[in-house]
């Protein structure tokens, strides 16, 4: 009988056989992983992709002016499939703080922050820190922050001493960033596009109530007036104010209602907004554009998310 010399080559060949068979079978999983993971990229990838060209064929649908709001051509598909869906708005309705600041208007911020529940002490913060963002000197407001008190946080370069680009800044601003922060939807209240009042046509409920004083009943009659006979507002058959004067008789706004009104609001300007959203079976894709309401002239902003 031949006896077992495991230091002979028959058997050593058998754990190398073993190890082998482990090394190719862990390979083989490590392999299927990676191109796992590739092919899943991949998709996503490709998904994302798709999802941008159909907010790309939304936005081409909201640039065209004879596109109003309501109008079927504005969506397509289904969210769970594909498609986009467009919204259409106008920034006229909105605050832009250049130009309440170079009127040296404080006051439409105090209502403001004050309709959102803000204390006046972070308030008075809020205010001085954009109009020291917004100046163009280092001579800090009592509240405010300049160069040194943005270097202290480690942010050098700032503030920009210049008139806000896109309201994305405001987050930027000491003092404005905790106001901000507290309120999701802060970015529906201001812009930088409409250079005027707010247009009574398109200000929203909170603008109206903090800034106006309007109740909300008085609002609602409002937007029930301007949209017209079909209850929707931004096409042809909604109603066109005149002036304030006429608008606020109609919803029994007066006195300190008509003073305010006439302080913030006018009833002229118009720059529509485009909101477009792409979706591929789950992926979205969103893009926002700026345009001139006529639809003439360059585009004024692109924003993709």
């Amino acid at each position: 009988m031949r006896r077992w010399n495991p230091s002979s080559p028959r058997a050593l060949a058998l754990p190398l056989v073993l190890w082998s068979i482990a090394f190719l079978g862990g390979l083989v999983v490590l392999v299927s992983g990676v191109v796992g993971d590739w092919s899943a990229e991949e998709a996503r990838a490709e998904r994302t992709f798709q999802a941008r060209q159909f907010a790309l064929s939304g936005i081409a649908m909201g640039l065209n002016p004879a596109i109003k709001t309501g109008d079927p051509l504005l969506r397509s598909g289904e969210p769970e499939g594909e498609g986009f869906e467009v919204k259409i708005s106008n920034e006229a309705g909105k605050i832009n703080p250049n130009f309440w600041l170079a009127q040296n208007n404080r006051d439409v911020f105090v209502r403001l922050f004050e309709g959102w529940g803000t204390e006046e002490e972070l308030s008075e913060a809020a205010i001085d820190g954009l109009i020291d963002w917004i100046d163009g000197d280092d001579f800090q407001t009592l509240h405010g922050a300049e160069s040194a008190e943005y270097a202290a946080m480690g942010r050098q370069g700032f503030p920009a001493n210049r008139p806000l680009v896109h309201v994305r800044e405001m987050e930027a601003v000491l003092g404005l960033d905790t106001v901000l922060a507290a309120r999701e939807d802060w970015r529906e209240h201001f812009t930088t596009w409409h250079n005027g009042k707010i247009n009574l046509q398109y200000a929203n409920e909170p603008v109206l109530t903090a800034l106006g004083q309007l109740t909300p009943r008085q609002c609602a009659a409002l937007f029930e007036l301007r949209a017209g006979p079909d209850a929707v507002e931004g096409n042809d058959d909604d109603v066109r104010f005149e002036s304030i004067d006429d608008t606020a008789t109609v919803i029994g706004a007066s006195g300190v209602q008509l003073e305010a009104l006439e302080n913030f609001f006018d009833v002229s300007g118009s720059v529509r907004r485009i909101e477009s959203t792409g979706f591929c079976y789950g992926t979205k894709h969103r893009i926002v554009v700026i345009v001139p309401e006529d639809g003439g002239g360059a585009i004024m902003s692109w924003e993709e998310r």
